[in-house]
């Protein structure tokens, strides 16, 4: 995440500096602009300074046209800002000079420093800060120029305050909207970047399928573009069609598939649908036409003139001439090939869950046999887990949380709650009598050992949804609502939802199905010991949900008791 993050905010910089270089020469050129059109002004509002005034302005002209080459020469893209700055600060100070001969505070040219600060913020692409530090650098030369060098009256002072208050508020207003243009700049940069990762991962997965599509999409693409010339051309089958399905021009394709290869007088589409989807075209075509609304990927089977079934997409918009309606130009795409990738892809992609799942199992199984005899332990855990997950989420308060992937992470990840049991010694998971209290702490240990390592897993693979409800699993499923449990003592709603669940699953197998046969309980006193225990170790809604699903426990109980 780290990584991705540096990836993006390096993209963003390059962006942007790209960005404020070419907008140096839009901002140098209209700096150049408006000093010659200010000269325009000047005949009006101080034509005896007329001359004087060109001679600035047409130095600032100059330096700007001096820093446009300069920008030019910044191959690398690092001066960008300091460059059109610099444009920015010398028109500023050649109306500061203006200002300073036509009457200091009452001239008419102060309003050319708020077009000059316009002009430059609102089209480079200014940080907040930039922006801040552009603004009250024109406002404090102003202020320096007219407080140093004019004795001012207290009338004067007033306009001064005036003029600065409206200034300040522009500046603000700019790095307002500087902040929300990087934002929004930002969202889009990252937006742009985690889709860019996200079609990455796609592509690896699917990459027969993604070709297949990029072929039709492409394809797509330039029949929209270039149907007039290519229509006889094109690889999928296009008709133009009235909203009752008058066909009105068809291309090869379509008519050697659909009709005896000349479009017959009157003919209709409507011959090529099935009787089923008849009424469902028939009022989309009529609501096309009349809304102008395009037709997006419909999915139907047709009838070819032979009478094969053939499964299409089919797009396609309203054409015009004028306010003149002439059809609709339907675009008619095979997709058998695509979905036969598809199911491919998809049983390949249930085969691999089916093996991975397979592994876990396997491996969890391993680790299983150094601290009870082989058995169906795992199977009865993971199934109770899911009886639970099914009824909770019956119940209403959970509903939007026990999604189809909630309930199979927590169906596979349940199986990895004693992982950590790895870790302790063996002569303590074989010890036959009472547990010392050094060797019950250690024991304890299995909680943090399992989710540790469960936590290692997930940071690896950058974050799953599976390996994080386990690691919780792992971690917090000997924790009592009481706050007496362990490894951390939380208490009530602080434990996770899935280790509440995994820790009355822990109990009934532990109840019913011990180490020790001997021991084991018959279904309805282990019913009983968790009833009682609700509100103090086990989430009193999971014991509801428990004994409304305690007949189908009592099933698995017995179809996965062991048989030795």
């Amino acid at each position: 995440m780290k990584k991705a993050t540096m990836q993006y905010l390096e993209l963003f910089h390059g962006e942007s500096h790209q960005l404020h270089h070419h907008r140096v020469y839009i901002i140098l050129l209209v700096g150049i602009g408006i000093m010659l059109l200010f000269s325009i002004l000047d005949t009006i509002l101080a034509p005896e300074f007329f001359s004087e005034f060109l001679c600035y302005r047409l130095f600032a002209a100059g330096l700007c046209g001096l820093l446009v080459g300069t920008n030019y020469c910044d191959k690398e893209q690092r001066h960008a800002w300091l460059i059109g700055f610099s444009g920015y600060l010398s028109a500023g100070l050649v109306i500061l000079l203006t200002i300073h001969r036509t009457g200091g505070i009452l001239s008419p040219y102060y309003v050319g420093l708020i077009v000059t600060m316009t002009i430059y913020t609102v089209i480079a692409p200014l940080t907040t800060p930039q922006t801040l530090i552009s603004g009250f650098a024109l406002i404090a030369m102003y202020l320096l120029s007219l407080v140093f060098v004019e004795s001012l009256t207290h009338d004067q002072l007033m306009r001064l305050f005036s003029n600065l208050f409206f200034m300040v508020c522009f500046v603000f207003i700019a790095a307002t909207q500087s902040w929300a243009d990087t934002a929004a700049r930002k969202q889009e940069c990252m937006l742009r970047t985690a889709e860019n990762e996200a079609a990455a991962v796609l592509a690896r997965q699917a990459d027969n399928l993604e070709g297949e599509v990029k072929r039709r999409s492409e394809e797509q693409q330039i029949t929209e573009k270039r149907y007039r010339i290519l229509y006889e051309a094109i690889a999928d089958d296009v008709v133009l069609v009235t909203p009752q399905g008058v066909v009105l021009q068809a291309n090869s394709s379509y008519l050697s598939r659909f009709s005896d290869g000349t479009v017959p007088e009157r003919g209709s589409f409507f011959n090529a649908v099935r009787p089923e989807d008849l009424e469902k075209v028939q009022s989309g075509l009529l609501d096309a036409f009349e809304r102008g609304a395009p037709v997006a990927a419909w999915h139907l089977t047709l009838l070819s003139a032979q009478g094969h079934s053939l499964e299409v997409e089919i797009s396609g918009t309203l054409l015009q001439r004028g306010e003149i309606k002439l059809g609709l130009q339907l675009v008619i795409r095979d997709i058998g090939i695509r979905k036969q990738l598809e199911e491919k892809l998809i049983a390949s992609l249930g085969k691999v869950r089916q093996t991975e799942n397979a592994a876990i199992l396997a491996l969890v199984k391993l680790s299983e046999y150094r601290d009870r005899p082989p058995g169906h332990h795992l199977e009865r855990i993971r199934e109770y887990c899911k009886v639970l997950a099914e009824k909770l989420s019956c119940l209403g308060e959970f509903r939007d949380v026990f999604t189809d992937e909630f309930v199979q992470n927590l169906y596979q990840g349940s199986i990895l709650h004693d992982i950590g049991k790895v870790a302790i010694a063996d002569e303590i998971l074989e010890k036959k009598g009472p547990l010392t209290e050094k060797e019950e702490q250690s024991l304890r240990h299995h909680t943090l050992f399992g989710g540790n390592v469960i936590k290692t897993m997930a940071e690896e693979c950058g974050g799953s949804s599976f390996l994080s409800l386990a690691q919780n699993i792992a971690y917090f499923h000997h924790e009592r609502w009481d706050g007496q449990g362990f490894p951390y003592g939380l208490r009530g709603v602080e434990i996770p939802l899935e280790a509440r669940i995994m820790a009355l699953a822990d109990t009934y197998e532990g109840l019913t199905s011990p180490r020790d046969k001997e021991k084991a309980m018959p279904h309805r006193q282990a019913l009983g010991m968790i009833v009682e225990s609700a509100g103090h170790q086990l989430d009193p809604l999971i014991v509801h949900a428990f004994v409304l699903a305690q007949e189908i426990f009592d099933g698995i109980r017995c179809e996965l008791a062991e048989t030795s």
